[in-house]
Order: structure tokens, then sequence, then C-alpha cells
């Protein structure tokens, strides 16, 4: 019972040093930094949520118009074939199905060549990671 009578008396004299009305201050200022630092972390989390779908929104819209003009230019190219073989008399079916057999036959090359390509520089970047280790 000695030891409770004397701690009292040191929060009896923190009480009394300290002024009630300071306390109070002191206590409203406490709450008040601890609930911005809350907010704060649950707004930094939101606002980079949304910052990625409105990226990823992007990134959807560009690949469809990148998709759209990549259409729009093949039906193009196929017009002009057709246009070219239009304007001579003769036999102008078998020059439009030659012209489309020539152009698919570009596009393909092209595309197996760009395939090599890519598996040429992936192998290389493999051989390089293998001596980099």
């Amino acid at each position: 019972m000695s030891e409770a009578t004397s701690t009292a008396p040191i929060f009896e004299f923190l009480y009394n040093y300290v002024d009630k009305d300071t306390l109070q201050k002191y206590l409203r200022l406490t709450v008040i930094v601890c609930l911005y630092l809350f907010i704060r972390t649950y707004y930094t989390n939101w606002s980079k949520q949304k910052q990625v779908r409105r990226e990823l929104d992007l990134d959807k819209q560009e690949q469809d118009r990148d998709a759209e003009l990549k259409e729009q230019k093949k039906q193009e190219k196929l017009q002009k074939l057709e246009d070219e073989a239009k304007t001579f008399g003769w036999g102008k079916t078998t020059r439009r199905n030659v012209k489309r057999q020539e152009q698919a036959l570009a596009e393909a090359t092209e595309s197996l060549r760009e395939r090599h390509q890519g598996a040429y520089d992936a192998a290389e970047d493999h051989d390089i990671e293998d001596l980099l280790e």
C-alpha cells in the first residue's frame, strides 16, 4: 500500500505540472496527427489503384485504336490493289487475284522475317545471360 501512495504523488505531480488545458490541446493534436497519417495511407493506396486503372484503360484504348488503324490500312491496300486491277481491260479478275496473292505472300514473308529475327535476338540474349553469370 505504501507503493500505491508513493506512486500517486508522481502522477499528481505530473498532472499538476501540466496544465489541464494544455493536456487537452496535446491530446487533440495527437489525435489529429494520427488521423492524418491513417487517412493519408488509405488515400495514397486508393490513388495508386485509380492511376493504375486509368493507365490500363488508356493502354487498352490505344491498342484498340492501333488494331482499327491496322485493319483500315489493310482494307486500303486491298482496295488499291483492286483499283489497279480494274484499270486494265482483259483478265482483270486474274490480275486482282494475283495482286492479292502477292500482297499476302509479302505479308507472310515479312511476319516470318520478324519472327525469325525476334527468335534470333532472344537466343542472343540468352547466350549473353549465360556469359554474365
